[in-house]
């Protein structure tokens, strides 16, 4: 699977034990001019995101991109467990999507993203708590995988196994 543009730069610097300052930036909506990390990707498009594991990400694009390839790259983005996540449109609405959370296990601990998304940003809360509807839609939908509710699930199985096995 494919980096997104500019990803390599950002392998080799975790490669040398870095992690950037400020959040990562992705771009689903062309160029970006910020000081950040940004990596370019295709909305939709397959791509290899555990270079941005255990990091902020902030995800730009835009009302003319298609929302269901947005809501894919999210999906996407999140499997690889960044610590935090915020999609940001160029019109002003904002939402945060969530953050990772570790599930502590007996077995070892392992980190899951939990989406949670709200609304944020004064520009535009109108905006943004649509955006923030058609995410828990989503979620709802079972667009969205809820990883940290199945991980709780697995655990409390194992609890159970565990018990009646004592």
């Amino acid at each position: 699977m494919n980096l997104p543009k500019n990803g390599q730069s950002l392998v080799d610097l975790r490669m040398r034990g870095t992690v950037p300052e400020l959040p990562v930036l992705v771009s689903l909506a062309g160029p970006l001019d910020f000081n950040n990390v940004t990596l370019q990707a295709d909305a939709g498009a397959a791509y290899d995101w555990r270079l941005i594991a255990g990091l902020e990400v902030e995800v730009f694009t835009s009302v003319s991109v298609n929302f269901l390839k947005v809501l894919r790259t999210l999906v996407d983005i999140a499997a690889a467990v960044p610590s935090r996540m915020v999609l940001t449109f160029s019109e002003g609405a904002q939402v945060e999507c969530g953050e990772s959370r570790v599930v502590h296990h007996a077995d070892g601990d392992f980190a899951l993203f939990d989406w949670f998304p709200m609304a944020v940003g004064p520009k535009a809360y109108v905006a943004g708590s649509v955006v923030e509807k058609q995410l828990w839609k989503a979620i709802a939908d079972g667009r969205i995988p809820m990883p940290f509710d199945k991980a709780r699930e697995v655990v409390g199985e194992i609890l159970k196994e565990k018990q009646q096995c004592a």
